[in-house]
């Protein structure tokens, strides 16, 4: 989800706030749709049966309820308390035991190797803040986990298919190098693809897709 937090810590622009995303999860109960991440499910296949998997800024819960049902231990995190609430109902309906807490990112600090994998879907934030939060998730990762990653790259600008409009909330490649110069990068590439995804992300989009283990 293009998702910001409440504090962003050395952020130089505006950033979300939890009211705005209230409003747009409340307005459709599946803005970013239904389905998970194809690039997300793929890396899945990488992690062990039962791995814990941490889904940070998942919005409505399309990833985490995807991975839960196969059978991985997930916790989602996101600033929206609309957004916590509509996954709770969905992982109760499902019969799915997801883990789902308010989270602003700009003040999470998790336990070290608390987590196989961290996953994060079009969670756009200010450059600063997004270093700190990629710092946070190497810090969350148990041996040989993995960090999960797919965003807007900054090519996405002037296109209306979905993201921010602020090139320092878009990802660069060389930012991701530099933020997980400490893992193993396993994948990284930079596709054109057509989203359909809910109203939130329709159409041509410039995305990256990025891979690393600890």
């Amino acid at each position: 989800m293009a998702q910001a937090v409440t504090r962003a810590t050395g952020a130089k622009a505006p950033v979300s706030t939890a009211p705005d995303w209230d409003a747009r999860f409340g307005s459709d109960e599946a803005f970013y749709g239904l389905a998970p991440s194809g690039f997300v499910m793929d890396c899945a296949l990488a992690l062990p049966a039962g791995a814990r998997v941490l889904c940070l800024a998942e919005g409505q819960g399309r990833n985490a309820l995807a991975l839960s049902a196969r059978g991985f231990e997930v916790t989602a995190l996101d600033l929206s308390a609309v957004a916590c609430e509509q996954l709770r109902d969905r992982a109760r309906a499902l019969r799915l035991p997801v883990t789902v807490r308010q989270q602003d990112l700009g003040l999470w600090t998790p336990a070290p190797g608390s987590a196989d994998a961290v996953v994060a879907v079009y969670a756009h934030m200010p450059r600063a803040l997004r270093r700190q939060v990629h710092a946070m998730m190497i810090r969350a990762l148990a041996p040989r986990g993995l960090v999960v990653i797919e965003g807007f790259r900054k090519e996405q600008l002037g296109r209306q298919s979905g993201g921010p409009k602020n090139p320092d909330w878009l990802y660069g490649v060389e930012d991701l190098r530099e933020d997980f110069a400490a893992l193993t990068i396993e994948h990284l590439a930079t596709p054109d693809i057509v989203l359909d995804e809910g109203r939130g992300h329709r159409g041509p989009a410039a995305v990256v897709q990025f891979r690393a283990r600890n």
